[in-house]
């Protein structure tokens, strides 16, 4: 495949957002040769749940044993090949084919084959595993084997910013799913900047700064509008140093695939609401009374998520085709909090699913004028530098060996 060439300081060509055989080619060499964002630990709170998911085409499942660990494997029978689970979620102590009832256990050893003869080796015929990776909570795959190694790294550097909020003794509020007809680039590159949240996300900017969403953090060269972010950021600092919260912000180190920093919240709130006020009551993990700020982490190529001290949203985006892109959102709350009693679900909910609804029409807006004829690559301002981070990773991964 002939592509034209990437320049990181312009938006892509049309073809990068129009083509079914760049789009192929990035299912092959990102979607599924990544360690990519699926889940969180909540989606499976007890032995024997399961989540059904998909990435392009190719449609697997996670489920939690009977010894707590999550695994992962292609949702299809060994025997004739048919889906072997069907519905969002569920669960099952073994998991049987609805064609011919061949059962597995939750370890994806096969235990029955019916039609088989007795000296059948069912030890060479259990389900087809993929890779999974649960990082404080969140839980990652890669569909390609060997995946790549450099999960350990992530895992060892996040891992302490994650710890705090012990994503395991949470339980999903709420999930929201939005199918936004647009190219899935366009979802991401809207994300990793803020240039257009002033006159964009109202909501959004009572509990945010825009600063550290695509501004940068440049302590060196504070403009008169940044100059109360960066005050209350130095303050907040030494907060967080006697509460023992990491914040110092990690950048795609090495060429890694996340970007991780605490920042503070605006307008003295204490949560992602319009009020200065906690959206839920029950505290997540040590947490022991309301902490004005948010841990962030973007990872490609598809995730964003956002602590809070009281509740955690989580984002993964999923390419359904060229034109249409699914946003799944959830809200995390502590596993014993209570609606109605600890938190109220449309205050909870209320900040993001505006913000969503807000960059779901940008997104689109976009989409519809590089497909209308007059496009060209337009120039990328300082303050898109994640953007250009973002489009230099992906030119890396159209261009290097898959997997790799």
């Amino acid at each position: 495949m002939s592509l034209p060439e990437i320049d990181t300081n312009f938006t892509l060509p049309a073809r990068f957002y129009t083509s079914n055989e760049i789009f192929e080619a990035e299912l092959e060499r990102i979607f599924y040769s990544k360690w990519i964002y699926v889940a969180c630990e909540a989606d499976l709170p007890k032995p024997g749940d399961y989540i059904t998911l998909k990435l392009g085409t190719r449609s697997f499942f996670l489920q939690r044993g009977q010894n707590g660990e999550v695994r992962g494997f292609y949702n299809v029978c060994r025997h004739r090949g048919h889906e072997l689970l069907q519905g969002e979620r569920g669960n099952r102590k073994g998991i049987s084919c609805p064609y011919h009832n061949w059962t597995y256990d939750l370890s994806g050893n096969l235990l029955r084959a019916r039609g088989m003869d007795a000296g059948f080796p069912k030890e060479n015929f259990g389900l087809n595993p993929i890779n999974v990776a649960v990082i404080g909570g969140l839980i990652y795959v890669c569909l390609s084997s060997p995946a790549p190694n450099d999960i350990e790294t992530v895992s060892n550097l996040l891992t302490p910013y994650l710890a705090p909020y012990q994503v395991s003794k949470t339980k999903i509020a709420c999930q929201k799913d939005i199918i936004e007809a647009c190219n899935w680039k366009l979802v991401i590159e809207n994300n990793r900047e803020c240039l257009h949240c002033d006159t964009n996300h109202p909501e959004l900017l009572v509990p945010l700064y825009s600063s550290g969403f695509g501004k940068g953090l440049d302590k060196d060269n504070v403009q008169p509008s940044e100059l109360r972010f960066q005050e209350t950021l130095q303050k907040k600092e030494r907060e967080w140093d006697d509460l023992g919260l990491p914040y110092e912000l990690i950048e795609f180190p090495d060429k890694l695939w996340f970007r991780t920093v605490r920042l503070p919240l605006a307008n003295q709130c204490l949560s992602h609401t319009l009020k200065p006020e906690h959206a839920c009551k029950k505290l997540l993990g040590n947490f022991r009374r309301p902490e004005g700020s948010g841990l962030s982490l973007w990872t490609h190529p598809n995730s964003w998520n956002h602590f809070l001290s009281d509740h955690i949203v989580t984002f993964a985006v999923f390419p359904l085709s060229v034109s249409q892109t699914l946003v799944r959102t959830k809200w995390l709350v502590a596993a014993d909090a209570v609606e109605g009693v600890d938190y109220d679900l449309e205050n909870l909910t209320h900040v993001w699913t505006q913000t969503n609804a807000q960059d779901q029409r940008l997104a689109e807006g976009t989409y519809r004028g590089i497909c209308s004829g007059g496009y060209l690559p337009g120039p990328l301002a300082d303050e898109e530098y994640l953007v250009k981070q973002f489009l230099s990773w992906y030119s890396d991964q159209l261009t290097i060996n898959p997997g790799r």
